[in-house]
């Protein structure tokens, strides 16, 4: 007994549904960190933010920015014009989230969130991102920031970035420096939600 062709055909509608319901979801799967944005920010010697530039930044090896790296580009602009800047503070930001974090995140109270993803880094060491949900790829980032130099004193004040909470910011104690004169030469960001 010969089959028909009709019955050798086999039904494969499921697996093109399941493929369509599969690319729904591609923007929640975890990827390596291939490119990164660039924020160059320069503060003047009022602790003022002059300017800031941003670029788009491929990197040669997933998920890696390499010290070599790192420091041309701090050699590469730390000279806006004719003034002369340091770097003052690098900071990654990375978001780490999980899949199945993503709900509970977005229904968070984002002022809870503020300080959760940025990290402070060192420039002599290579800088690693974790890989990142394909959604938010595009914030994964690195600040430079630059502080505006100045004549030499006989007293050179060291300046510091403080990661502050906006909440926790008016209280005295939550200051790492209990002398006021220490508090005025720092640099405090804050980040506002809207």
């Amino acid at each position: 007994m010969e089959e028909s062709e009709e019955d050798e055909i086999i039904d494969t509608d499921w697996i093109e549904k399941l493929s369509q319901e599969e690319d729904l979801y591609n923007d929640f799967y975890k990827e390596p960190v291939c490119a990164i944005k660039l924020y160059l920010l320069y503060v003047n010697k009022e602790n003022e933010l002059q300017h800031i530039k941003h670029e788009r930044y491929l990197l040669p090896e997933n998920n890696v920015l390499s010290r070599d790296t790192i420091i041309s580009f701090i050699k590469r602009y730390q000279q806006k014009g004719q003034i002369k800047y340091k770097l003052l503070s690098l900071l990654r930001y990375n978001i780490e989230l999980e899949p199945t974090e993503i709900t509970d995140f977005l229904n968070e109270d984002m002022k809870q969130n503020l300080g959760r993803f940025i990290q402070s880094e060192k420039y002599l060491n290579d800088i690693h991102y974790a890989d990142t949900i394909h959604m938010f790829q595009d914030l994964n980032a690195l600040f430079f920031i630059f502080y505006e130099e100045g004549e030499k004193k006989k007293k050179d004040h060291t300046r510091r970035i403080i990661l502050v909470k906006p909440n926790l910011a008016k209280t005295r104690r939550n200051l790492p420096h209990k002398d006021k004169d220490r508090k005025k030469n720092h640099l405090k960001i804050t980040k506002e939600v809207s």
